[in-house]
């Protein structure tokens, strides 16, 4: 049993035999993981892991045989539009029970780690038959979890038949988005974060810790970003190692800048690349707003730290670094 009050655990066994074709979105936090895995939601071609499911994780299948579902579904968006919760506030992608969201919260829920282990497999696969099982088709399961951007050799070891899609961004856009996100969740409590981030609901319940990383992160401190892009390069060099591994039929490389240039193109390639059919017409455009990035002083007198330390990250996505201080 994963937790008390259990609704699904007397269902568990009618899903032991469900099968499910695995398609990950990955990629380092803030290098478009999340509209990526918006846009490709809706073109209604897959299942994927939405707030619905992170939030009820226990009582997917009970609701589901109980005809529940779209009751809760209405009372959890009746919930955030009582808290005003329109969108997620760092990246102003609108929120509902349907939002596609990353599977790691619900593995950290319960072991702790926000990526794929052996320890939390159970865990993953266990999620991803429910979703398979009361979404009662045989569409392929999307699944995004930034977290799992260098483990994909594990992945493949433990889902032979997955697929990869990365998306890589300018390093500098993404420690600017990265800072800039860290810094709203710090500033006070995110209601709609601490339903799904058990890490994170802890963290305001231990003011001491919370002031400690708030002073860290804050911007008259360079630690923080000094850390985060320490940390991204020892994500980025096990990625490299693990993608050599993979086939070229395994995976297919976005860049964020193509994809907000070309979202239908983008979006053409990728499905082609997984061998699907759009299943009615669709204008991605609408769903891709892409906003000007406006880089902080201290980032950018950062930028030849953030080439020097993410040399890798250039040379492999192909990006050329730019030193000058605007």
């Amino acid at each position: 049993m994963v937790a008390k009050n259990n609704l699904d655990e007397k269902y568990l066994k009618k899903i032991e035999n469900i099968d499910f074709h695995p398609i990950f979105i990955l990629g380092l936090p803030r290098s478009g993981t999340s509209i990526l895995y918006k846009t490709l939601s809706k073109t209604n071609c897959f299942n994927a892991v939405t707030s619905y499911h992170i939030i009820n994780y226990n009582q997917l299948l009970y609701n589901h045989i109980e005809s529940l579902e779209d009751q809760v579904k209405q009372k959890l968006n009746e919930s955030f539009k009582e808290k005003n919760l329109i969108d997620r506030g760092m990246d102003r992608l609108e929120i509902s029970a349907d939002f596609p969201e990353e599977y790691g919260y619900i593995l950290q829920k319960y072991t702790h780690q926000l990526h794929i282990v052996p320890d939390n497999i159970y865990i993953f696969l266990q999620l991803a038959k429910k979703i398979q099982f009361i979404s009662q088709n045989n569409k392929p399961l999307l699944l995004k979890n930034p977290f799992d951007f260098q483990n994909t050799a594990y992945i493949k070891k433990v889902l032979p038949n997955a697929k990869f899609v990365f998306i890589c961004r300018d390093p500098v856009k993404i420690f600017s988005s990265n800072m800039k996100a860290i810094r709203f969740l710090l500033k006070g409590k995110n209601p709609y974060s601490m339903q799904i981030f058990r890490a994170y609901n802890k963290l305001f319940q231990n003011p001491l810790l919370l002031n400690t990383i708030r002073l860290f992160f804050s911007q008259l401190s360079i630690f923080g970003l000094i850390y985060v892009v320490t940390y991204y390069k020892k994500l980025t060099n096990r990625f490299i190692k693990n993608i050599n591994q993979l086939s070229p039929e395994d995976f297919t490389i976005v860049k964020y800048e193509d994809f907000c240039k070309q979202p239908q193109k983008t979006i053409e390639n990728i499905m082609r690349f997984l061998n699907l059919n759009f299943k009615e017409k669709i204008d991605i455009k609408q769903f891709v707003k892409p906003r000007k990035t406006i880089l902080e002083t201290y980032i950018i007198k950062m930028k030849f730290f953030i080439y020097k330390q993410m040399n890798n990250y250039y040379n492999f996505f192909g990006y050329k670094p730019d030193n000058t201080i605007e």
